[in-house]
């Protein structure tokens, strides 16, 4: 990044970046012994020396970390934070009596340790945010006043109309710096909110901690269902290419809004699609919505003629083929995965803890999601460009037919987390023929459970022919 010192060794570079994507993407758990300086090591295959000042540079906002004590007397609490393009607003209050640490596991650190991990998880998440490359633009004619949101409150603006990101940076790491050594200080809700966003930018993150009720908070999104191209996307910036890719072309957002509505009201082979009708619910421009259903349409994932668009006609053979053909790149791309060096698996790692995650917390559908996600990782840390590429569009293809089928094609929660694990684990250990048994018996297992969903459309023959 900008603010790294001349002749700074370039790993050292590397290793901030890598070690503000764990950060970033941890959530309230950054207080733990999970994410200390070795278990960052263990989990990023850096040394711990890289990781400590990768740790110290990230919260002290890339400059070096002063000493302990040297900020203000005042203690404060971390009262809003609000990231709406293009400005971020930071702003912290007065806090009138300090407590220990309370709600945090047994294995969290100290108070003061603690609250520097969650200062540090707030810094990463603006690190890897992609705000540094906004580009200046005019304002409204009669823009909001940036008015602290408490009495006394103090608060630091990033605009890239006036002022440069590293001094930001570093106004916002002395405000957190300021924080008391207390639970609410930077509250965990928080760390969690810019831990579901990290990947797909900030953009739209409101935070608010109520002045009438204390301990209660306001999060606040961006109402857009989806991130439109009102502001610049995330990207792959030198500080984000280490996190999961969550960013979606326009057409794979359309992609989406149409297989949620295809669950929700239930439309099958056949029944019409209307460009206008998605164009008012997720307040796009109509051109914009038929262009990428005519995308759609060329990729197979839509019917298309002179009236119209369609939901096409598909069989159980349609899915077992991709199955199939999933099989053949997924095995290329795990061989790839097992030659590459450890940190390059740092997202496929970040998205098996998605993974995880929505396993605890989520529905099956979630947990399905996200482990289409992680197998995506893998791909893409392979190495593989064509691979990844083909992998990527086989998947958008599984997700769509599914979705026609009306079908919960995912095996049980369990076995989904435990393959993730195995693979991550033969991949890491450059297993690469262990990696690919693994991958066959999974996929063996989906399509196992399609056949005794649906015997009269799965053919599990089929299935054994083609793979054999």
């Amino acid at each position: 990044m900008s603010q790294t010192p001349r002749g700074r060794p370039r790993m050292q570079e590397t290793a901030d970046d890598i070690v503000a994507s764990v950060l970033a993407t941890a959530g309230a758990r950054v207080s733990t012994g999970d994410f200390s300086t070795r278990r960052i090591a263990q989990l990023t295959g850096l040394s711990q020396t890289l990781v400590s000042r990768a740790v110290r540079r990230i919260r002290g906002g890339g400059a070096p970390q002063p000493p302990v004590g040297g900020g203000s007397t005042v203690r404060r609490q971390l009262v809003r934070l609000r990231v709406e393009y293009p400005r971020i607003v930071l702003a912290a209050a007065p806090e009138p009596m300090s407590g220990a640490m309370t709600g945090e596991s047994p294995h969290a650190a100290g108070p003061r340790h603690a609250v520097q991990r969650r200062a540090a998880a707030v810094m990463a998440a603006l690190w890897v945010s992609g705000a540094a490359a906004w580009r200046a633009e005019a304002q409204d004619a009669s823009p909001e006043p940036l008015r602290p949101p408490t009495p006394g409150a103090a608060q630091v603006v990033w605009d890239p109309a006036a002022g440069q990101w590293e001094d930001f940076l570093a106004a916002a790491a002395e405000l957190l710096r300021d924080c008391t050594f207390s639970a609410e200080a930077i509250p965990g809700q928080l760390l969690d909110l810019l831990a579901r966003r990290a990947g797909q930018g900030l953009h739209g993150v409101d935070f608010i901690r109520s002045s009438a009720q204390p301990g209660r908070y306001e999060q606040v999104f961006d109402s857009h269902p989806l991130a439109v191209a009102e502001y610049p996307a995330p990207g792959r910036s030198a500080a984000s290419r280490w996190l999961p890719r969550t960013a979606l072309s326009a057409t794979e957002q359309i992609a989406v809004a149409l297989r949620k509505e295809m669950i929700s009201q239930g439309f099958g082979a056949g029944d019409r699609i209307v460009p206008a009708h998605f164009a008012r619910r997720l307040r796009l421009p109509a051109g914009a919505v038929r262009t990428a259903m005519r995308q759609l349409a060329d990729d197979g994932l839509l019917d298309s003629s002179g009236s119209g668009f369609r939901v096409p006609s598909l069989s159980g053979t349609d899915v077992v083929d991709l199955y199939a053909a999933r099989l053949q790149v997924g095995t290329v791309i795990l061989r790839g995965c097992a030659a590459q060096p450890r940190h390059r698996l740092l997202p496929a790692r970040l998205a098996l803890g998605a993974l995880e995650a929505a396993a605890r917390q989520g529905s099956r559908a979630d947990v399905g999601e996200a482990d289409l996600r992680f197998q995506q990782e893998l791909a893409d840390a392979s190495g593989l460009q064509q691979s990844a590429r083909s992998f990527h569009a086989l998947t958008l293809r599984l997700r769509m037919f599914i979705s026609v089928l009306q079908l919960d094609y995912s095996p049980a929660v369990d076995r989904l987390v435990g393959d993730g694990r195995r693979l991550l684990s033969a991949v890491l250990e450059q297993r690469g023929e262990d990696a690919v048994r693994i991958w066959r018996s999974k996929l063996d297992d989906a399509v196992r459970h399609m056949s005794a969903l649906a015997p009269d459309t799965f053919d599990a023959a089929l299935w054994a022919r083609l793979t054999r």
